[in-house]
């Protein structure tokens, strides 16, 4: 972790005394040809904060990746980043921030790790999902229970962290093709291989196999999205996701 919060951050708030900033590291994942890092985020002020972010990573930063990735590592990558407020990624400030440097390292700064490649520059493509953690929300009212984000044929699930305690999980997902109907069941014209999601999108699972909150590998859900341009539905959709591998799972910081 970085930084000694003495306040709570909230939405729009401005980052104005050295003593708000803060990050607890960022979990870092995707293929060569896109990079996303996740924040990892705790109840506690100012780390209070799920945030997903499409990165463009600096050319020593790719290279290292991608080494540590041909040489057969496939544990955990994250992301250790200069101190900043983590709330001033926040897409609706008046100047979000759109860069910063850090220490790209093999594995998780809490539980053994070691560097890869230093003062490295991520940038901001896009931020994917923003929101903070509120730890007293009613059970009742998390029905949307994951993001879905990535490009065509690429996708990913992320757990929508709600209520205390929760946990943090990404997977890799695929859509099935053949499985789109509208919201009563009738069958719909889309092709799930060319849907791609930029901004997350809030979505419920359900039946099939799946078995609760938490994704195993194999598991098979029926997802319920709302409205998407790219599907060019009004009245959003279901469609059958496929639960290919676990990217990261974490519990502790968010007992």
């Amino acid at each position: 972790m970085n930084g000694i919060s003495t306040r709570t951050l909230r939405f729009g708030d401005k980052c104005d005394t050295a003593a708000a900033a803060g990050t607890n590291g960022m979990v870092v994942f995707g293929t060569g040809i896109d990079c996303y890092f996740s924040h990892r985020p705790m109840f506690s002020s100012p780390y209070d904060i799920q945030v997903l972010l499409d990165i463009e990573l600096d050319e020593r930063g790719r290279r290292a990746l991608g080494a540590d990735r041909r040489i057969g590592f496939g544990g955990i990558h994250c992301f250790d980043p200069e101190e900043f407020a983590v709330a001033e990624l926040d897409p609706r400030r008046e100047r979000p921030r759109t860069a910063f440097r850090g220490t790209l390292i093999r594995g998780h700064r809490e539980r053994g790790w070691v560097p890869i490649a230093k003062n490295v520059l991520a940038t901001v493509r896009a931020v994917v999902s923003f929101a903070q953690l509120d730890p007293h929300r009613h059970r009742g009212g998390e029905l949307l229970t994951h993001l879905c984000f990535g490009r065509a044929g690429r996708l990913y699930l992320a757990h929508r962290i709600g209520r205390r305690p929760s946990f943090d999980q990404i997977v890799v997902a695929r859509l099935i093709p053949g499985t789109v109907t509208d919201m009563l069941g009738a069958p719909l014209p889309i092709d799930v291989r060319d849907l791609e999601f930029e901004r997350a999108q809030p979505i419920i699972l359900g039946r099939r196999e799946f078995t609760g909150q938490r994704l195993r590998t194999g598991e098979i859900a029926v997802a319920a999205f709302h409205a998407t341009a790219s599907a060019g539905e009004t009245d959003g959709f279901l469609a059958e996701i496929a639960v290919e591998r676990q990217v990261y799972l974490e519990v502790a910081d968010l007992a």
